[in-house]
């Protein structure tokens, strides 16, 4: 992160921590008193010119501990700012939270007309609006779905996370709470019981989230939300297979809102779990290890000078204990009459992308265009490539494949796979196929995101409890180097 030399950080945390009894940490100093002094810090106050910002070239370092992502600079320097309006952006979600995405409030598509039409697919959400977007959050330890309201007012101020009260207008945000029963998804009634126009005197059955909520994914063409489950076995139902969410917005039928209330999303509503689309291994193990929403890019027609649009071509599964990915395919049927919600059901679409190698577990698949994909096998480690349905291309890669990620650069597609164990990340060009570099990140990177408006990529460090940043820039001498690290402190290293 920083372009100092040893002798001056050396000089200059001596001067700032003299007669302190220190215990050094990987992102952090404390003394005894429980008072952490970090290093950025330190740099920042009496560092001057020789800390730098590398990615916004600014001769200051980047704050790296945590009160910046929970407070404004603002309310974090007054301490005559209640509790109540502190840590906005933070919430309590559970133990050992899995996959996460974000819902951006948008109706489903009507696919006779495109999206390029802007056409909503039901009538039920038509002139929708929402202040608000939402995270939804798989949560391991005690098994939910947990969701959380977003809002965003500037670069300058952490976004606000709402999860407590009424799951559509939510209590304003503060004191770092926990996330409240609202918001939480752990058995519902069946939504595959529950749609019809006739009163029935039996209610639909309730039915619990499987265990092990793991990967998620959106099509936000079709306003369903899907969760693979990482682990199950065909000695109990419904486990190790995939749960689906209807997260479709509702106008008509939905809350009446008044000009002072601010709309907003209703509770994800709990279709069925469904069983796992591979075959069990050798002692009946099932699990979804990941989980690809498809886009497509479509012409408009008959204007061939505009702009394409993207639309979803599906969800795909890849297999926890069998090397494989399957295609998910849905049916949906708007509201009719009387009837409050669409009638949802889902199925394997009969794609399917096998191995040639004999093993175990996919975790990633990546489509470069119409024919061509890619599919990460961990067990034995390749990268193998499609086309159509038929492998073309095994590339060999690191021992512990973790993540499959597609990015573009400026320099055509490029696939990062990232390495769990061994820290680094491998980076192949498709095209060819080959593989173009190898680098370490630090150790146990867990995810990897790119940055859609700067030539970076940041890759969670698990073991290291922080954030490293990449370089992509093509031509630049620190391309593909981790060229800062954003620490967060913790108290015991992993």
């Amino acid at each position: 992160m920083f372009a100092a030399d040893a002798e001056l950080q050396l000089r200059l945390l001596g001067t700032a921590l003299l007669h302190r009894d220190l215990h050094h940490r990987a992102d952090a100093l404390t003394v005894d008193a429980d008072e952490r002094i970090d290093l950025v810090d330190v740099l920042r106050l009496v560092g001057g010119e020789h800390a730098r910002d590398v990615v916004n070239h600014e001769r200051e370092a980047l704050n790296c501990d945590e009160r910046g992502y929970i407070d404004s600079d603002d309310i974090s320097a007054n301490p005559d700012v209640p509790d109540s309006d502190r840590g906005l952006g933070n919430v309590r979600i559970g133990s050992f939270a899995a996959g996460m995405v974000l819902q951006q409030a948008k109706c489903p598509v009507d696919v006779k007309k495109g999206q390029d039409q802007g056409r909503a697919a039901c009538t039920t959400c038509d002139g929708y609006t929402s202040v608000r977007d939402r995270l939804l959050l798989g949560v391991r330890g005690d098994t939910s779905l947990t969701f959380i309201d977003v809002e965003s007012t500037g670069p300058t101020k952490p976004p606000s996370l709402r999860c407590v009260g009424d799951s559509e207008k939510p209590d304003a945000a503060g004191n770092r709470v926990s996330c409240d029963a609202e918001h939480r998804v752990i058995r519902a009634p069946s939504g595959l019981a529950s749609v019809g126009s006739m009163p029935s005197d039996t209610p639909p059955p309730d039915v619990a989230l499987p265990d092990e909520p793991y990967a998620l994914a959106i099509d936000d063409d079709a306003g369903i939300l899907f969760i693979g489950h990482l682990t199950g076995n065909t000695a109990r139902a419904y486990t190790g297979g995939f749960s689906m969410f209807d997260i479709a917005p509702r106008a008509l039928n939905g809350p009446q809102m008044s000009d002072s209330m601010e709309p907003g999303l209703e509770a994800p509503r709990f279709i069925a779990p469904f069983p796992s689309p591979f075959s069990a291994n050798s002692v009946g193990s099932v699990g979804v290890s990941g989980l690809k929403t498809r886009t497509v890019t479509m012409p408009r027609t008959p204007m061939p000078m505009v702009a394409p649009w993207v639309a979803t071509a599906g969800v795909y599964a890849t297999s926890r204990f069998v090397p494989q990915v399957a295609g998910l395919g849905t049916t949906t049927a708007c509201p009719v009459d009387d009837t409050p919600y669409r009638e949802i059901a889902a199925f394997p679409n009969g794609t399917y992308y096998s191995s040639p190698l004999s093993g175990a577990e996919t975790r990633g698949v990546e489509f470069i265009d119409e024919r061509r994909s890619f599919v990460l096998q961990r067990t034995p480690p390749a990268l193998i490539g499609f086309l159509d349905s038929t492998p073309t291309d095994v590339l060999e890669t690191c021992g512990s494949p973790t993540f499959l990620d597609q990015h573009d650069s400026g320099v055509g597609p490029r696939l990062f796979v990232t390495c769990f164990a061994d820290g680094e990340i491998y980076v192949f060009d498709p095209t060819v196929p080959r593989l173009v570099t190898t680098f370490r990140v630090g150790r146990g990177p867990a995810g990897l995101v790119f940055d859609e408006h700067r030539p970076v990529a940041y890759a969670v460090g698990f073991g290291d409890n922080n954030v490293s940043v990449i370089d992509l820039q093509p031509g630049n001498p620190t391309e593909y180097q981790v060229i800062q690290r954003i620490g967060f402190p913790r108290t015991i290293p992993r």
